[in-house]
């Protein structure tokens, strides 16, 4: 019992940790240059479907790594909201496939209805408690 109680322990530090880096006022550090250029190579995927190219996963995951905070994943939301409108002929359910696709983890879906400004602060802590957690 008294290992139990030292994990349980070590695991609520963990959590603690992980809260405390999430500075809940902090700003995008993102920018939708950023996110395009990581993108870009998941629209031929997006249109026609097909094989998934290597450049697109890893966009999916520098774009993983880049969040720090609720405001990133917002930003990133938005951009590939606003983004995806342009794109003639793009399948919302094929993009919202290639995270799972590429093996990472997409803190929410793009749809037009999407809003991006919602949902996300709790999507968030439960993504960057799991991200803490698999450190």
């Amino acid at each position: 019992m008294a290992k139990f109680a030292g994990n349980s322990k070590a695991v609520l530090v963990v959590v603690l940790v992980c809260l405390l880096v999430v500075a809940p006022g902090a700003e995008a550090a993102l920018t939708c240059e950023q996110v395009t250029n990581w993108l870009t190579p998941c629209i031929s995927y997006g249109v026609f479907g097909g094989t998934v190219l290597p450049a697109c996963c890893e966009g999916i995951k520098e774009l993983n790594n880049a969040y720090q905070t609720k405001e990133d994943i917002r930003q990133a939301c938005s951009c590939i909201q606003d983004g995806a409108a342009r794109i003639p002929g793009i399948n919302y359910d094929r993009i919202n496939q290639l995270g799972g696709l590429c093996g990472s983890t997409c803190p929410f879906k793009v749809y037009p209805s999407t809003d991006c400004s919602k949902r996300l602060v709790v999507i968030f802590s439960i993504w960057y408690f799991n991200l803490c957690l698999n450190i």
